[in-house]
């Protein structure tokens, strides 16, 4: 029981592997770990004796080493004969920076531990991403359904993690993301094997990484992908900030971060019918012009019902650009570069481009106010939108090389 087998020219699994709900848990590990991280993580770094200067220098070791660093380790994943191995050897360094928060001795090791644990969860999602794609691919699981699984983790430890430290104190935050990521350890040994089996591609070669890189097409899609994710930086960075100065309660204010995670959610279970029909340039248009009109309305400050309407959008504005961006990469790179084409996805849009509009954002926040801010963020959005109407023109809806 339980081994692979051929029928009809497809790979198919019997159904005591569950390769879904595995999957499932796998991505909850990681995401109950990052619902605990962004909005708790910085309080116990405080407790530990960091400053603001200090903490930020955690955040942008980890971003610096995810974009020297993370074409690598996703290029190395992509000589891996079984997905498995890389995403258990990236779990493990991933589960040790989170329990190194908890022996390390000093303020050094502590950041250094922090800084490993979130690059190893930059490295994971987009490695862990393209193995569940494949295994849709093999017919195996439903890419949308079980990639909203760690959705509903992170909103599910937003308003129960937030509920539990209340009680505890942030003190408990750290242990609590050890014990996420350890748990997602643990379950990289339960992964079926050959979920995501690659058929009859062949080893990626080191030279086609540039080549990936290099092309015109790529980097159209790329650019889009990103801005519409990179505008998001207002709204982690602030938009906490403002809504409680406008004297919003903590208890609406999770109220509106829920809002726009349920309807990601919403939007990524029917994810393999919508992509499929509307097409990857179209899915990144929708994001685009949503994020421009999204952001150009929580800048003008609507009233709080209207406010909740709008949050709606962030299935727009994520989970369409995400979904594009998917399936642009299943559609448009060779097999054996997707986890490649994944990780230089999530390495500009969620690192670098989010990374640099927050510091842009930060100082128009603090020098012309939050409206500003918003605009800026609605000017990439507009400008992810151009440039997927670019692709959509460029490209021929196939395979970049073979």
């Amino acid at each position: 029981m339980g081994r692979l087998s051929r029928a009809r020219g497809q790979l198919k699994l019997s159904p005591q592997h569950h390769a879904g709900p595995l999957y499932a848990f796998y991505y909850g590990g990681q995401f109950v770990l990052l619902g605990i991280q962004l909005p708790f993580f910085a309080g116990w770094l405080a407790l530990q004796g960091f400053d603001a200067a200090e903490i930020g220098w955690i955040t942008g070791a980890s971003l610096i080493a995810r974009l020297l660093f993370g074409p690598l380790v996703a290029y190395w994943a992509d000589h891996q004969a079984d997905e498995r191995r890389s995403l258990r050897i990236v779990t493990f360094f991933f589960a040790l920076g989170a329990a190194g928060l908890l022996i390390a001795p000093g303020k050094v090791l502590i950041g250094a531990s922090a800084a490993l644990m979130m690059w190893c969860f930059g490295l994971l999602v987009p490695l862990t991403d393209t193995a569940v794609l494949r295994a849709d691919r093999n017919g195996l699981l439903h890419y949308g359904q079980t990639r909203a699984a760690g959705s509903v983790f992170f909103l599910a430890t937003n308003i129960l993690g937030g509920a539990f430290l209340a009680q505890a104190g942030v003190i408990a935050a750290a242990p609590a993301m050890a014990i996420a990521a350890s748990f997602a350890f643990v379950m990289t040994f339960l992964l079926p094997a050959g979920a995501g089996h690659r058929g009859g591609a062949k080893p990626v070669s080191w030279r086609e990484a540039p080549k990936l890189v290099s092309n015109p097409v790529f980097l159209i899609a790329l650019a889009s992908a990103g801005l519409i994710q990179g505008a998001h930086a207002v709204y982690y960075a602030f938009s906490f900030l403002r809504w409680e100065q406008l004297g919003y309660s903590t208890f609406v204010i999770g109220c509106l971060w829920a809002t726009g995670v349920i309807a990601e959610i919403f939007l990524l279970t029917r994810a393999r019918g919508l992509a499929r029909r509307f097409g990857p340039a179209t899915m990144l248009a929708l994001g685009g012009a949503a994020a421009a009109l999204r952001w150009v309305a929580i800048g003008l400050e609507p009233p709080l019902p209207l406010l909740f309407a709008v949050q709606l959008m962030h299935a727009l504005t994520f989970a369409s650009a995400y979904l594009g961006a998917i399936e642009f990469l299943d559609r448009a790179v060779p097999l054996r570069l997707v986890n490649t084409g994944m990780t230089i996805m999530s390495t500009t849009g969620v690192g670098a481009v989010t990374g640099v509009a927050t510091v842009i954002a930060g100082y128009v926040w603090n020098g012309a106010g939050p409206a500003p801010a918003y605009f800026l963020m609605a000017a990439m959005g507009a400008g992810a939108f151009l440039l997927a109407l670019l692709l959509r023109r460029v490209w021929d809806g196939g395979k970049l090389f073979e």
